[in-house]
């Protein structure tokens, strides 16, 4: 759906909210819209008239089936205030949809479009550009679009753009890439429009099928990067806690060496202790034998001494008795 070079022109306007007027030329005939800010605020049409009941059909708000209701109520052209009742409609809204209609007609027509800027009369309500822009570009044709996938992550920030709830609900569910078939016009030019704003994401089916095709196949390597990964990590852990293991069986054989070399010390010390307790009980023994065989000794030298001196004495008083 190229947009034709009033769409383009109006979209420019409206981006950069300019003021002026739009010049448009069809078969030797002009068409003049008035912009201010961006916004439509009057029209003088040579070509491209619209009645407010194409308008409303081409809205949706009459069926081709209250035509002939019409005609003979001689209310063709524009719908009488009865019929404004029935369908609900204030004539001020009846009017934009009458302008919009002439800005879609004249868009399909127009064979060259300039702008120039200065200023402007205001001939009604300011009509919001992003209105006008969609009904530039509305396609001529009722050829159904190729079916896309779309995506409109912030469907808040689309607020300006939509005339609806259902065309916020349908915004709502392209949170992911949905498919979309049998769009409606006004819907085509919403996504398209979002898609130039920056706010959706367009893709063919062959596109979006290639894109996920990719994104399943780096998933498929992410995932196993993390398995490779993981497992890395898994045997680094099981060979980390493998040298904890490891150190502490070297570890307690440590100190179980430490441990045993020190009992035996221990036990050796106290068979030492205890040798030398022996020993020295041997010595004290041996040195009191000793001084219990000096003392007999001794007894015994005094009592042979002591005998000595008395066989003597008995020999000097025998002398002396024989000499007496």
């Amino acid at each position: 759906m190229p947009p034709s070079q009033v769409a383009e022109t109006l979209y420019s306007a409206h981006k950069s909210r300019s003021t002026g007027r739009l010049t448009l030329h069809a078969g030797g005939r002009e068409a003049l819209l008035f912009l201010q800010g961006g916004d439509l605020v009057g029209t003088r049409l040579g070509f491209g008239f619209q009645t407010p009941v194409q308008a409303l059909m081409q809205a949706g708000r009459i069926r081709a089936g209250l035509l002939d209701a019409l005609w003979a109520r001689e209310s063709a052209g524009a719908p009488d205030e009865e019929l404004l009742e029935e369908l609900g409609l204030a004539p001020d809204a009846v009017a934009e949809q009458k302008v919009l209609a002439e800005v879609r007609r004249l868009s399909q027509l127009a064979e060259r479009a300039a702008f120039e800027e200065g200023g402007v009369e205001e001939m009604f309500r300011p009509i919001p550009g992003t209105r006008v822009v969609r009904a530039a570009l509305e396609p001529a044709g009722s050829e159904a679009p190729e079916p896309r996938m779309y995506r409109c992550e912030d469907p808040g920030l689309c607020a300006p753009w939509v005339a609806s709830a259902e065309e916020m609900a349908l915004l709502l569910k392209l949170a992911e890439f949905q498919r979309l078939d049998g769009l409606k016009p006004t819907q085509e030019v919403l996504l398209h429009v979002l898609e130039r704003e920056g706010l959706v994401e367009s893709l063919s089916i062959e596109a979006w099928e290639a894109r996920e095709q990719a994104r399943r196949e780096e998933e498929a390597r992410r995932l196993a990067e993390e398995a490779r990964r993981a497992e890395e990590a898994r045997l680094a852990e099981e060979a980390r806690l493998r040298a904890e293991e490891e150190a502490r069986l070297a570890e307690e054989a440590r100190l179980a060496e430490e441990a045993r070399l020190a009992e035996e010390a221990r036990l050796a010390e106290e068979a030492r202790l205890a040798e030398e307790a022996r020993l020295a009980e041997e010595r004290r023994l041996a040195e009191e034998a000793r001084l219990a065989e000096e003392a007999r000794r001794r007894a015994e030298e005094e009592a042979r001494l002591a005998e000595e001196a008395r066989l003597a004495e008995e020999r000097r008083l025998a002398e002396e008795a024989r000499l007496a």
